[in-house]
């Protein structure tokens, strides 16, 4: 009789053991992609697999950007509940859904004039809310609820964008539509989440980094005791710098507000110039998306109204600049989308400082000794004085 080892049986059974289990994989292998194969040769099978898959993709977004909705209004709701309002849920139903329906633009005759109107329109009737509420508010907190109130908006806006055309991708089985959702919400849900932090941010009072223009602004303002108000929630003071007039503009700290800074450099102007005297030069400063690459609190320089506005307050200041002639410098520091609506990172504050030396250069080299010059600083001034 043949003697055979165990260990020599065991292997035998174990080579065995692989070789069926190989075969089973490369057979299951097989027959996935002869099913694949197939489903592309019927009609309309491949692309609903396909639909079904990226939806799935872009359904996850959308449940984000729910999350971030609901987290943002019960953040709002208990800073009204700590402010005892007497109806927090019911204010936060009659804002979440507000809106400002743009002026007529088949007839562009003075159509700045009528976006002010509804922009302001509707700014006033959100305070009136709060103070409807309670007269007895103070105006840091109204910013406060202001601000919240205003995210708690936006985010149920992208929300409800992105929902709505996923349904619709959905209900017409359109694998385009469905590939654009999954290319853009990503962005969304970032834009989202930059939002839900600024929330948080401004509710604790903390400087973000759209106040690089009010911080320098600041840094001239401080050591300035006769400060007047040109315009709604903004405030200027002068000073000198070598013989040189300037006056310094800002949105009204610490409150979180950007002011009306082009209502208010063209009164100032229009001062000026009624007391026989002329403004030489309008130097702007504030805060700017950076490119992808580029450095966050890096400084640019260049001409025309550094200002992120939808054209009421920028145009304030063209007119009034093209009226009586004056060139308009811009300096502006970079940064992401996030670092601007949220805390200030230091490389941003580092940047105020090199901001006002650069600024009083150019006070310097393009003006002269008895010019004077308006100098804004333009952002939210959320914890920013003056």
């Amino acid at each position: 009789m043949l003697y055979i080892p165990f260990d020599i049986i065991a292997l035998a059974q174990s080579s065995s053991g692989i070789n069926s289990q190989t075969a089973l994989f490369e057979f299951l292998y097989f027959i996935f992609f002869a099913v694949i194969i197939l489903i592309s040769f019927i009609p309309g099978i491949g692309q609903k697999a396909q639909l079904m898959f990226i939806s799935r993709d872009v359904e996850k977004s959308v449940n984000m950007l729910e999350n971030y909705v609901k987290d943002s209004r019960n953040i709002a709701e208990k800073l009204l509940k700590d402010k005892n309002f007497p109806d927090p849920k019911g204010f936060i139903d009659r804002v979440i859904d507000r809106f400002v329906i743009d002026p007529v633009n088949i007839e562009p005759t003075d159509i700045i004039s009528r976006m002010k109107l509804l922009m302001r329109a509707n700014e006033d009737t959100i305070r009136n809310m709060i103070l409807k509420y309670d007269p007895n508010i103070d105006a840091m907190s109204r910013s406060q609820i202001e601000i919240s109130t205003e995210v708690v908006n936006a985010l149920n806006m992208i929300y409800k964008v992105i929902r709505h055309y996923l349904i619709m991708a959905k209900k017409l089985n359109s694998i385009m539509l469905m590939y654009q959702l999954q290319m853009v919400a990503p962005i969304y849900v970032k834009l989202a989440e930059a939002y839900a932090k600024a929330q948080k941010v401004f509710l604790q009072g903390i400087p973000v980094g759209d106040g690089l223009g009010p911080l320098v602004a600041s840094r001239f303002l401080m050591n300035i005791n006769d400060k007047w108000v040109p315009s709604k929630d903004t405030i200027a003071g002068t000073t000198e710098i070598e013989g040189r007039r300037v006056i310094v503009v800002k949105a009204e700290g610490p409150m979180a507000t950007v002011g009306t800074p082009g209502e208010a450099v063209q009164n100032i102007i229009e001062k000026v110039e009624k007391e026989g005297n002329s403004v030489s030069r309008i130097i702007t400063v504030d805060a700017a998306l950076k490119l992808e690459g580029e450095d966050t609190g890096s400084i640019a320089e260049g001409m025309g109204v550094a200002m992120g506005d939808p054209g009421p307050e920028k145009i304030a200041i063209e007119r009034v600049a093209a009226k009586y002639n004056i060139p308009i410098d811009a300096v502006i520091v970079k940064m992401s989308m996030e670092e601007a609506i949220t805390e200030m990172r230091k490389e941003v504050y580092e940047a105020a400082d090199k901001v006002v030396a650069y600024v009083k250069n150019l006070i310097l080299e393009r003006t002269k000794p008895g010019d004077t010059i308006v100098l804004l600083g333009v952002g939210n001034t959320a914890g920013i004085a003056q």
